[in-house]
């Protein structure tokens, strides 16, 4: 049966504390429904696991660092290792995935993991796209091992870990520049403070937050800060922080009877006249008229 993950549950670097398989055979897939998880979002988070997402049905925005990846139906993605990522839906879409940690495909004393494997952990590209056409060979090994996850079948995993052995064969086949080892190692430690400094704002993010103590946090000057927000995900420490505060708004207001002053309040925004205003800016109606469309949403799902 294929699982379903309802929410992401990170530790305090945003990486995914969720276990994908087991120790003796660290391989998962899932069917996500991008709607459910998150309202139309998957948070920010990374996981050592190599991970391969499809896009079943609507269209998926997954965002890499300052990238938006569009994906339509029948287009996915490889994330490699320990990249922070975030999907977006803008109307609801299903997105099969599947997880394996590298030493699924090989031990890493051996020979194919020195030699196949860690260049491109350690300093492979951060995604790559797989489109319909070009990498076609991969979309449909991808679909193979996602449906023979779901049977009941003798040598279950010796199967599966054979296709994820030719699933990195393809890889290399069909990305042959897929290890690039001056820009990962940069990316890394970009990646690294960056972490720092967005878990840090979702511990806090009710709190008055300056950007010199949000540098502080990562032991860099205010400029790294910005540079690493700019370069990691797009935008600014401050564009994040309300960003985060207005998500976490949005499910005080559809889970709590809360009024608008103590939502905002509880957010980390003193001014509910500042606080209405941005929140019907970035969605494009006020709280009130947010929570009342969320209620009659529930109410016809009765």
């Amino acid at each position: 049966m294929k699982m379903q993950i309802t929410e992401i549950i990170t530790d305090e670097t945003l990486r995914e504390i969720r276990e994908h398989g087991t120790p003796e055979f660290p391989f998962e897939y899932y069917l996500d429904d991008i709607d459910e998880i998150g309202q139309g979002y998957v948070e920010w988070h990374w996981h050592n696991e190599i991970e391969w997402a499809w896009v079943e049905s609507g269209k998926v925005i997954c965002r890499i660092g300052n990238e938006k990846i569009i994906l339509e139906a029948g287009e996915g993605i490889f994330i490699n290792s320990r990249v922070i990522h975030r999907f977006e839906t803008p109307g609801g879409a299903l997105m099969p995935n599947i997880l394996h940690a590298p030493e699924l495909l090989a031990a890493r004393e051996s020979a194919i993991y020195q030699k196949y494997v860690s260049p491109v952990i350690t300093y492979g590209k951060e995604y790559v796209i797989l489109e319909k056409e070009k990498n076609s060979g991969i979309l449909s090994l991808l679909d193979e091992i996602y449906k023979d996850a779901g049977k009941e079948m003798l040598r279950k995993e010796l199967i599966i870990q054979n296709k994820i052995s030719r699933l990195w064969d393809e890889l290399f086949e069909e990305v042959p520049d897929i290890v690039q080892r001056e820009s990962r190692n940069k990316n890394l430690l970009l990646q690294s403070r960056l972490r720092e400094m967005m878990q840090f704002i979702e511990n806090h993010y009710k709190e008055r937050i300056s950007l010199e103590r949000l540098a502080a946090e990562a032991n860099i000057s205010k400029s790294e800060a910005l540079r690493c927000f700019k370069r990691g995900i797009g935008t600014t420490p401050v564009k994040y922080l309300i960003d985060y505060r207005l998500e976490r708004a949005k499910e005080l207001l559809c889970k709590t009877n809360d009024t608008v002053i103590r939502v905002a309040a509880d957010v980390g925004i003193d001014n509910t006249s500042y606080f209405v205003r941005i929140f019907k800016k970035m969605y494009g109606m006020t709280p009130g008229a947010f929570r009342e469309e969320e209620g009659l949403k529930k109410a016809g799902e009765k």
